[in-house]
């Protein structure tokens, strides 16, 4: 876990390089401590309206990593070894923040409810994200999904 203060300062420079600060997490993989930045730019449509985001380049992450590096080595002095890596949060994300709904509004996404079907399956519905809000997301052509009944959110790409 990031310390609030210290996730506040990542997202307070990656809006004054024009970015925002989609998702940090902590990972350890093959024995190793990750710090994982991910990085979107703002929606150029302020009412969010059905239409993707501008895409981050892999030049904008390092650019963003060269900034960040010096706040983490101030930050995070007595913390063990990490490696730190930024990047966009892809094409296929799960969404689990309020704040992932907001910013894959018209993106198409598969959404699995916590219940089953009668045969025991998994209920996904798909569709393009319209709306959401605190309490539940819409697809559209479909009533609105509460969050209280979904077990996962992940965007679908299609080729």
């Amino acid at each position: 876990m990031i310390d609030p203060a210290l996730e506040s300062q990542i997202a307070n420079l990656a809006q004054s390089m024009g970015f925002v600060l989609y998702d940090i997490v902590w990972v350890k993989e093959n024995e190793q401590n990750i710090l994982r930045v991910s990085l979107t730019k703002p929606h150029d449509n302020p009412k969010h309206t059905i239409k993707p985001r501008p895409a981050i380049s892999l030049d904008e992450c390092a650019l963003f990593s060269t900034a960040l590096s010096p706040l983490l080595d101030v930050a995070l002095e007595q913390s063990q070894a990490y490696h730190l890596e930024v990047s966009s949060p892809g094409l296929e994300r799960t969404l689990k923040k309020p704040q992932h709904f907001a910013f894959s509004l018209g993106e198409e996404v598969g959404v699995t409810l916590k219940d089953k079907s009668t045969e025991g399956k998994n209920v996904i519905i798909e569709g393009l994200l319209c709306a959401c809000d605190e309490e539940s997301i819409t697809l559209e052509g479909h009533t609105p999904i509460p969050l209280a009944q979904i077990k996962k959110v992940k965007t679908i790409f299609r080729f």
